[in-house]
């Protein structure tokens, strides 16, 4: 009873501040959080702010008391006291920040220097005063200073005769080879402490998107950008060395359920702080972004970031001699000064260049996103930990890969890429139906086209992928043989198809992926050529093309790919070549598509969709009015092509044997272009023994402007013949067409002649055949777009990386639990 009757003494007392002093009661995170109700604290900041400031005050006097102490730990510095300071300020700062009506006061309270005067020796001198630091930077550098704080974060053994604070790397890794002995209770309290840290850097959560770069933030400002060298250089490979050498699986099947422990918690912080430090960007660099943003989309860019944006450099560099960490570790090349002010982690982050480092940094990454992959696939259920963090370990890999381009280099060129390349593949499927999710599937999508910019990445895609029988179930492709490309492209392929348009989104990137790896890819097997192919049908369909704006694009980007590979690897693709030559009509068709045509066919889907849902609808339930028929949409039109249209292009082309395929006898040519006719005619008479379907005319109105009568889509685009005849005259068939125009006639001769012409024989007549002075040489330009980061994505990558934290952190003591978030919205199931 006497505990329980001190809680509540201390919950009514805690802002009236009484003689007894707040940070003796509380014995856990869990006390503060409780015992602090949201409503006591809004009351407190709006109704009696003076004790709220107090109060913060109060707590920040003393940490800072305790740190210095120099007999810390002890009865009057006891380790719960800078506990319960630390937890203190983590409950009342998000209740600072959500509060549009404490903006003034916060930049007065925590980010204006104070004035105090001195003691004065006589009564009759002047008045002087001394500069006190701001109380918000009082507080940023107590909590690093706890981070180091011997006795406390780290071992009492690296306590000096100077102070117990001491800046030592927390684990081995990059820039330490020696381990410093760490205990259960420093990981605990450094959790504790990256918790406010954490807290004290989040005000992004309580601003507007439209808001979010053109503001100043003063809290992660001081630390990205005015903290000291050597503290800088401490904080980072700390951070990431106690994420790359965490191992959530040990040794024995079931080790987590034996051992246990806040081990995957710390983890989780330092994650979060180290992405919030890399993510900082002032609100300089967001405008000369918002500029660089005008002129370009941000997946479909073909240039890089302009390069002030990257070689911004921190003021006097060499006012603090380098550390040995520095001379080590980071490249020395960086000695001009520079009067911009740059993200210090950013900066460092950049100078990585040793293998070793990187091999390091890789191998944690790698073991961490593997993780929910191997959990999945074990012989033993439940045996491996499957670890919440790995959607912060992607997030830190491409922070990697966008700031520091040796770290791309490193893993482009070796077989790193490739198993990156894999566990992406499994992240975007495994998470591709689950809504809450489709913020990594986006990620993923992104990070594979930011590698397949890469000469080196695409080049290493023709490996073949030996290990594929491993994989998961739910990325394992059917009696796969192929290549590490053929794997990618498939993939990708069913990405689009089985998600019925939920990642339109990512269409461009996607395809943008295949388009940029394509001028490299070599031995494309039959499975690849024909999804490909099944993509292409239906992406230039017209109902695709008519229901939105820039629908277009993909299809171009598609023909890009197919142009590529028969101006640079026609020989090395007969697979593909065949299938090009097999369905010719596909791009033929697309050649003479009008835009009359294109609205005629798109309303003849249109109304078999209705009919379907009719004849769904009263096989279901008597219903006496049809349902109403909402506008296409491009989700609409591309399932219903993939429906309607693209079981035929299947069909023809699964019957074309594979390489494994061997004991079976190989069909001709004339043989495939019989069943695919036959098809044909079964379609046909399918379609007429369906009920009657109105043959629609397109109609012009009287007027100057000679519009089509045509249905808006869903998005409110309205097709016009000016917008089809701009993107029509531009459309790359050429190089096809040609290519076309000179072997259908060779193959139907050869076909001719050789009744029983086999498949190899068919590959090798295909690849024989010289295409000089075929193509046009005016096609030949190879387009590689890499991703680039405009502001729009920018402040996406920010509110989802909140989010999850925001998520992640409700089950723990939920620091923003309760408050008025701005940047993203929570829903509660």
């Amino acid at each position: 009873m006497g505990a329980a009757d001190s809680k509540l003494a201390f919950r009514k007392n805690v802002f009236r501040l009484y003689e007894e002093p707040f940070w003796n009661l509380p014995e856990s995170a869990d006390d503060i959080f409780s015992l602090i109700g949201a409503n006591d604290i809004r009351r407190t900041r709006d109704m009696a702010r003076r004790n709220f400031e107090t109060l913060i005050e109060k707590a920040l006097e003393k940490m800072q008391q305790t740190i210095k102490a120099p007999n810390f730990p002890s009865e009057q510095y006891s380790i719960n006291h800078l506990l319960n300071c630390c937890r203190i300020l983590t409950r009342l700062i998000p209740f600072v920040f959500e509060s549009t009506d404490c903006l003034e006061w916060e930049d007065s309270f925590f980010w204006t220097p104070r004035q105090v005067e001195k003691e004065k020796k006589n009564p009759d001198d002047k008045p002087e005063y001394d500069i006190l630091a701001c109380r918000g930077e009082l507080i940023l550098d107590s909590t690093i200073q706890a981070l180091f704080l011997a006795g406390f974060t780290i071992p009492i053994s690296l306590a000096t005769k100077k102070s117990k604070v001491n800046y030592a790397i927390w684990e081995n890794g990059v820039g330490s080879t020696i381990p410093i002995s760490t205990y259960k209770d420093n990981e605990t309290n450094r959790t504790e402490v990256l918790r406010l840290l954490t807290v004290l850097l989040s005000k992004s959560m309580y601003v507007p998107p439209a808001q979010l770069l053109s503001k100043e933030d003063h809290w992660l400002r001081y630390v990205a950008v005015k903290l000291e060298r050597k503290v800088v250089l401490v904080i980072l490979c700390s951070l990431m060395n106690t994420v790359c050498n965490y191992d959530p699986t040990g040794w024995v099947p079931y080790n987590h359920v034996v051992q246990g422990g806040p081990r995957e918690q710390l983890v989780s912080f330092c994650l979060t702080s180290l992405l919030i430090l890399l993510d900082y960007r002032s609100p300089q660099q967001a405008e000369l972004m918002r500029h660089h943003d005008q002129a370009a989309s941000p997946t479909s860019a073909a240039t890089d970031l302009p390069a002030s944006l990257e070689i911004l450099t921190l003021d006097n560099p060499d006012a603090l001699p380098k550390t040995s960490v520095e001379l080590e570790v980071f490249t020395p090349d960086d000695q001009s000064a520079n009067k911009h002010e740059e993200n210090a982690f950013r900066h460092y982050m950049s100078k990585l260049h040793r293998d070793q480092d990187f091999k390091f940094l890789m191998d944690g990454i790698y073991r961490l996103l593997s993780n929910p992959m191997t959990a999945v696939s074990t012989y033993l259920p439940g045996s491996t930990k499957r670890v919440g963090c790995f959607v912060n370990v992607m997030m830190m890999c491409w922070k990697l890969l966008e700031i520091n381009s040796r770290f791309s280099k490193y893993l482009l060129e070796t077989d790193r890429a490739l198993d990156l390349t894999v566990v992406l593949i499994f992240h975007a499927t495994d998470n591709k139906d689950k809504f809450t999710q489709l913020g990594l599937v986006r990620m993923c999508a992104f990070i594979l086209q930011t590698m397949s910019s890469s000469k080196e990445y695409s080049c290493k895609l023709n490996k073949p992928f030996s290990a594929h029988s491993s994989l998961p179930s739910s990325i394992r492709l059917y009696a796969f043989n192929g290549t590490y490309g053929d794997f990618l492209i498939i993939s990708i392929f069913s990405l689009i198809a089985s998600t019925q348009g939920k990642l339109s989104s990512l269409y461009p990137a996607l395809i943008l992926t295949i388009s940029n790896i394509s001028p490299y890819l070599t031995n494309l097997g039959v499975t690849t050529a024909s999804k490909l192919l099944t993509l292409f049908h239906s992406m230039s369909s017209p109902s695709f093309l008519m229901a939105d704006e820039y629908n277009f694009q993909l299809t171009g980007y598609l023909l890009e790919t197919f142009n590529n590979i028969i101006n640079y690897q026609y020989a090395e693709n007969p697979n593909l070549i065949y299938s090009i030559v097999l369905h010719h009509d596909y791009f033929e068709k697309l050649d003479q598509l009008t835009f009359e045509g294109a609205v005629a066919e798109s309303e003849r889907i249109r109304q078999l969709r209705t009919s379907k849902e009719i004849e769904r609808t009263e096989q279901t339930a008597d219903v006496t009015l049809p349902p109403p028929t909402p506008p296409a949409t491009t989700e609409d039109c591309l399932t219903s092509t993939e429906n309607e249209q693209l079981p035929l292009v299947e069909n023809e082309i699964k019957d074309i044997p594979g390489e494994k395929d061997n004991e079976e006898p190989k069909p001709s040519y004339a043989s495939v272009a019989a069943s695919a006719n036959k098809n044909d005619q079964e379609e046909e008479e399918e379609e007429n023994n369906k009920p009657e379907q109105i043959t629609v005319t397109p109609t012009r109105e009287e007027g100057a402007n000679n519009i089509i009568n045509i249905r808006p889509c869903s998005n409110g685009f309205v097709p016009i013949e000016a917008w089809w005849s701009y993107w029509k005259s531009s459309m790359q068939l050429a190089t096809t067409l040609a290519m076309l125009k000179h072997l259908v006639p060779k193959v139907e001769e050869k076909c001719a002649e050789e009744n029983n012409i086999t498949l190899e024989d068919l590959m090798v007549f295909l690849k024989n055949i010289q295409m000089d002075n075929v193509l046009p040489e005016d096609s030949k330009s190879i387009f590689i777009r890499k991703f680039q980061w405009g502001e729009a994505l920018v402040i996406w990558f920010r509110s989802m990386m909140w989010g999850q934290n925001y998520v992640s952190s409700m089950k723990e003591y939920g620091a923003w639990n309760g408050t008025h978030v701005k940047l993203f919205q929570i829903k509660e199931e």
